[in-house]
């Protein structure tokens, strides 16, 4: 059996192609989080994800970062930030519950209330294993993701609920009749 060299295709028997898992390096992991803020600060964030063709703008950045990368958007990336994504929705759901915090210090949940960290587990099984995990990435993944997902039914950023309110309070079309702007 032959390995590809990109790790994620095997050569098996009588030549048929076998997909294999691809282990990404601590390298190829900052530089896909170092692509994915600087497509963000060049404004391919949209309010529910990334604008369309911001995966190629990944691959472009990748292959200057890792020259002679073979890592590509389908399946790579999209495999990696399926991930990433599960995962910062996993302890964004956790951090907004009183009881669970942050230590910035070693990238680690701080359970301070047990018993809603139990509950928490029987609501998700899965988040047991993120407990003692380090979670170097998930301060940025704030800025990458962040208004990627709701937490809630109906749920909304306070930001926008504040300016929301300010657009549609009446005071300002009072004010906005009065000066002829309506």
């Amino acid at each position: 059996m032959d390995v590809n060299a990109s790790g994620g295709n095997v050569e098996g028997e009588k030549g048929k192609t076998v997909r294999s898992r691809r282990s990404w390096s601590k390298i190829e992991e900052d530089a896909l989080v170092q692509c994915l803020s600087d497509i963000v600060s060049d404004g391919w964030k949209a309010d529910n994800g990334f604008k369309a063709g911001f995966q190629r703008e990944l691959e472009k950045g990748m292959r200057k970062l890792l020259v002679g990368t073979d890592i590509v958007a389908n399946p790579h990336i999209n495999s990696k930030l399926h991930v990433w994504k599960k995962d910062y929705g996993a302890l964004s759901g956790l951090l907004s519950k009183s009881g669970i915090g942050w230590n910035s210090t070693t990238n680690t949940l701080d359970i301070i209330d047990e018993v809603v960290w139990d509950e928490q587990k029987k609501v998700d099984p899965n988040v047991k294993t993120m407990r003692h995990k380090s979670w170097p990435y998930y301060e940025k993944w704030v800025d990458i993701f962040g208004k990627d997902r709701a937490t809630g039914e109906h749920a909304a950023d306070p930001n926008d609920l504040v300016n929301s309110f300010l657009r549609d309070s009446p005071e300002e079309e009072d004010s906005d009749m009065h000066h002829g702007n309506i």
